[in-house]
């Protein structure tokens, strides 16, 4: 998998975030710095799509999205840090299109591990979420002026858990799932990163399937396509691949 990595903020004089206990450009690199480690050190590829010099924020959102969709990365992340009241506290992350939404959702899975409360997933359309060209979160990852979140706070953890929600390689032992289900393949077709036609996607993005019954973790349709979390982890983001249900039936068992 290839992961574009934006450090939010980090371009001045135009673009630094919010002043808080700590300074959210700070949080955002050190955060994103470790993250791009440890997804390198699990056999990915991550691009560091930052801007660091920019003659406005526009300009600054511009040059991420633009580095992200030269790149054709498979997933985008925008790393970021609320700030409110002082009181206001917690995790959300922002994601506008299906296949972000299932990454969403397992990526904040991890981070409340570590304590935070759940804001939720959100739908938001900001500037990196609508104009990049491949599935994108953005993620606060907790409010840098409310002191609850700045005691619990480490980077080095919170990359951790960006990074086994993006690739699902968490060291916890998994919740065995209330259901099993097999997909069955009735066709060779290919598995993909969200509903689109697979002729408008990367081709990096695709993995080949060949008939026959695979076991998955878990299922839901969406838009005349299966989404199916894969047990192998082999085949890269498990929470990440749409198959078109033309191709393919689910069976549940007991």
């Amino acid at each position: 998998m290839k992961f574009g990595i934006d450090m939010g903020h980090n371009c001045p004089p135009h673009d630094t975030g919010a002043t808080g206990i700590k300074q959210e450009d700070i949080l955002t690199k050190a955060v994103g710095t470790q993250l791009i480690q440890k997804l390198k050190a699990a056999g990915h590829t991550a691009i560091d799509c930052t801007a660091t010099s920019a003659s406005s924020v526009n300009d600054s959102l511009r040059q991420r999205v633009n580095k992200a969709n030269a790149n054709n990365v498979n997933v985008f992340v925008s790393i970021h840090f609320n700030k409110f009241n002082t009181i206001a506290n917690g995790t959300e992350v922002f994601a506008i299109s299906n296949a972000s939404k299932g990454i969403a959702k397992s990526v904040i899975k991890e981070i409340l591990k570590l304590g935070f409360k759940d804001r939720g997933v959100k739908n938001t359309g900001f500037f990196v979420l609508k104009n990049t060209q491949m599935p994108a979160i953005l993620i606060e990852c907790c409010f840098c002026d409310a002191k609850v979140d700045m005691d619990r706070f480490n980077a080095e953890k919170m990359a951790e858990a960006i990074k086994d929600g993006l690739i699902g390689e968490s060291n916890d032992d998994e919740a065995k799932p209330d259901k099993n289900y097999i997909l069955e393949i009735t066709k060779t077709t290919v598995l993909k990163p969200s509903t689109e036609q697979a002729s408008e996607l990367p081709k990096e993005s695709l993995i080949d399937i060949q008939p026959g019954s695979y076991p998955v973790l878990d299922v839901r349709f969406e838009e005349n396509h299966y989404w199916v979390k894969w047990p192998d982890k082999s085949k890269g983001n498990r929470n990440e691949h749409f198959v078109f249900a033309g191709y393919a039936k689910v069976i549940e068992k007991d």
